[in-house]
């Protein structure tokens, strides 16, 4: 679990903004970076995804300065920076459970690099076959596709798959489009519009149910 510490974040992009040389006032970023957020909305209500370091490039043309490849990496270290991660307490003994009977992977909806960084940082990636960002394709979660990509990538079938996440139209509604089963950890202010297959409330209960 994670999240953006945006006020950080956004302080941390304007000064950086002004060390390249934007002498623009905080009403023109805040304009630039408003369009930038727009262009980002309507991608994900189709289900697309935009990659951090794209999203960036024009918002800095916006503003009168180069996006050098080192000025994007730069941005997009920010971001990693300015997001706060933290894991699922016994995540690390669910997994390595897990990972000695089944091939495990992770699909996560993301702009940036930050799941990936996460994983590896936690030591998580060698419980995992694939890690799969929806940054890499171009796709989010719902759409079928990413979850289809991942099970191509693992060499299995649909109905060989069980899918576990907390978000209803997401997770389970997204892999059982893609004819995978689905686990719902349950989140008490969702309401239920799709039928998971079974519903827990940790992850941890993982171990006991598969």
């Amino acid at each position: 679990m994670g999240d953006l510490d945006r006020e950080e974040y956004r302080m941390r992009i304007l000064e950086y903004f002004r060390s390249l040389g934007f002498r623009g006032g905080e009403p023109q970023f805040e304009k630039a970076r408003r369009g930038m957020l727009k262009r980002l909305m309507k991608a994900r209500s189709l289900n697309r995804e935009i990659r951090i370091e794209d999203l960036y490039q024009g918002m800095l043309f916006k503003l009168g300065l180069h996006p050098e490849r080192e000025v994007i990496d730069h941005i997009h270290e920010l971001y990693i920076r300015s997001f706060k991660v933290d894991l699922v307490p016994r995540v690390a003994n669910v997994l390595e459970a897990l990972s000695k009977k089944y091939t495990l992977a992770v699909i996560s909806n993301a702009m940036s690099d930050v799941p990936r960084r996460a994983i590896e940082r936690s030591g998580l990636e060698k419980y995992l076959e694939a890690v799969v960002i929806s940054r890499d394709l171009g796709i989010r979660k719902p759409d079928p596709e990413i979850f289809r990509f991942t099970l191509k990538n693992l060499g299995i079938e649909g109905y060989e798959a069980i899918h576990v996440g907390d978000s209803l139209d997401d997770d389970v509604q997204g892999a059982k489009n893609a004819g995978m089963g689905a686990i719902w950890i349950e989140r008490p202010s969702e309401e239920i519009n799709v039928q998971p297959d079974h519903i827990i409330h940790s992850i941890k209960e993982l171990t006991s149910l598969l």
